[in-house]
């Protein structure tokens, strides 16, 4: 199979800076306190129960809590699983890059993100009013092994293709 030139010293060095930079916004999401953290993901809430919900407003405070809350826990999860489905993706062509094709690099980088996700739960402990939850490391390992399969999945079909090309 065709060879990507992924890399290409500029690529790998290109590839492992934003791996790192995907790294760091997660950290700085965990490092928010409870606060912080609940004010960040109910800007996108509110958002989404206006759209969701349109009878919100003329709903009671129990039910509107009610509604805010469900829909508050969905976005928290869900940007756990993007975080890790990003840095999934950059993992896998960052280690493409660094290692050629290996056929350890599928589970290295999920496993590379799982772990960084386990670090990651137990340094958000120490953020105030924060938790570590396995869930949470479930999701983003979940996130992980999506993205990881993602970019597997488009570098063969790019590799395919090129070597189809050259066979013409």
């Amino acid at each position: 199979m065709t060879q990507l030139p992924l890399q290409k010293t500029w690529i790998r060095i290109l590839l492992t800076l934003l791996t790192a930079a995907m790294m760091v916004v997660i950290f700085f999401f965990s490092s928010q306190n409870a606060e912080k953290s609940d004010q960040t993901s109910g800007r996108v809430s509110k958002v989404i129960v206006k759209v969701v919900h349109p009878e919100y407003e003329k709903s009671t405070e129990e039910k509107k809590a009610e509604i805010f809350n469900g829909v508050q826990h969905a976005v928290r999860k869900t940007a756990h699983f993007s975080e890790y489905l990003a840095l999934g993706i950059l993992l896998r062509l960052c280690l493409e890059s660094w290692f050629g094709k290996r056929k350890f690099l599928f589970p290295a980088a999920w496993a590379g993100g799982t772990l960084y996700a386990c670090t990651d739960e137990l340094h958000q402990m120490a953020s105030d009013g924060r938790s570590a939850m396995w869930q949470d490391v479930l999701i983003d390992s979940c996130g992980v092994l999506t993205g990881v399969a993602i970019a597997t999945l488009v570098l063969t079909l790019i590799c395919r293709s090129l070597a189809n090309k050259e066979q013409k």
